[in-house]
């Protein structure tokens, strides 16, 4: 138990009389966080502080002698924030494909976005990103703020020379604290000639009872990859 501070009251009177004892206000009886020892007016932590979760406290502390005279002083503890949390990556996967030879993307629009977040507040929860794996010949770039990825030369894109590329970024906190797993982002490469799959409908609707069971099928969708017009 780690002491704050201390809080301290005299009494003139001589003897017993002079002993106080302390304690915390009405209705600051039950606080979690902190306790008063009454012998000594030392302030202690008794569980634990978040930063995150509440900042600032503030509670009266009374001082009682032994015949009953009490007097109140009022105790503000704030508590300073630490850099105590490492950024997380939600999703940890990303996947993407790509046309051969730069068809569908250019080198100043994203293909992706990587996003990780820190849940400590100010410069401790801002995030920089960084390629770490998987970028031989420096074929992408990612902006280390925003964590777009971008295609430094699409037209290296290639089905024959590398069909799939796995970048691994990490995440680091203003405090320089790393994410502790890498975000996997899958880029595969298609050839550009290669039509997309195109649904049977661009709409469906369903309808289902509230009281259906789980996996139950609502509907279906259907789409189809056509060639040549067929």
């Amino acid at each position: 138990m780690n002491i704050n501070l201390k809080v301290s009251a005299t009494d003139p009177d001589c003897g017993v009389n002079a002993v106080v004892n302390y304690t915390l206000g009405d209705g600051f009886e039950q606080l979690r966080e902190f306790k008063v020892r009454s012998d000594t007016g030392e302030i202690c932590i008794s569980s634990t502080l978040d930063f995150e979760t509440r900042n600032a406290f503030e509670f009266p502390v009374i001082a009682t002698d032994r015949g009953g005279l009490s007097t109140t002083a009022m105790v503000k503890i704030q508590v300073t924030d630490v850099n105590d949390n490492r950024p997380v990556f939600y999703p940890p996967e990303y996947n993407v494909s790509l046309r051969d030879g730069g068809a569908s993307s250019s080198a100043t629009s994203p293909v992706v976005v990587v996003s990780a977040t820190d849940a400590d507040s100010g410069k401790f929860g801002s995030v920089n990103y960084r390629i770490v794996a998987g970028n031989e010949g420096g074929l992408f770039r990612i902006d280390r703020t925003t964590g777009e990825i971008f295609v430094n030369r699409p037209h290296q894109l290639s089905t024959r020379s590398q069909p799939s590329h796995r970048l691994n970024i990490s995440a680091t906190d203003g405090g320089n604290l790393k994410s502790l797993k890498d975000a996997e982002v899958f880029i595969s490469v298609i050839d550009s000639t290669q039509k997309p799959p195109i649904f049977d409908q661009a709409r469906y609707v369903f309808a289902v009872m509230e009281n259906v069971k789980k996996d139950f099928v609502v509907g279906h969708v259907k789409a189809a990859v056509i060639n040549n017009g067929e």
